[in-house]
């Protein structure tokens, strides 16, 4: 069910919102690592928004990654990507807004789906 419109969201479509936005974020966790690597406090992200042809980048200091990741269904996303049926802003800078997943499939998908789960 789209929270915000009242009109069902088909299993499919929120499964493909799950794993578009699963898939950047294993993106951003290879870049988070190199960044770590060569000792940088910053990197350049990939907007984890769940457009899957979303091509924006975003600079932010690692520790705001890291404090993003702390939370499974939190995500990274370039301002004014957010897909209000799924997810709302938490925290809104100049350069990237920090969303959390509020329908409860997705946000259960996108949990199954952290990397980090399993290692916590």
């Amino acid at each position: 069910m789209d929270e915000t419109t009242g009109v069902p969201m088909h299993e499919h479509e929120e499964v493909a919102i799950a794993r578009t936005e699963a898939l950047f974020r294993e993106v951003n966790e290879r870049i988070a690592e190199s960044a770590k690597r060569f000792e940088s406090h910053e990197a350049e992200f990939v907007c984890e928004c769940s457009d899957p042809t979303c091509v924006h980048r975003i600079a932010a200091p690692l520790d705001t990654y890291e404090s993003v990741r702390e939370c499974g269904t939190q995500f990274l996303l370039a301002p004014g990507h957010a897909d209000e049926r799924v997810e709302r802003v938490v925290r809104e800078r100049p350069r990237y807004a920090i969303v959390e997943k509020f329908q409860e499939r997705v946000a259960a998908l996108v949990r199954s789906l952290d990397p980090r789960a399993s290692t916590a």
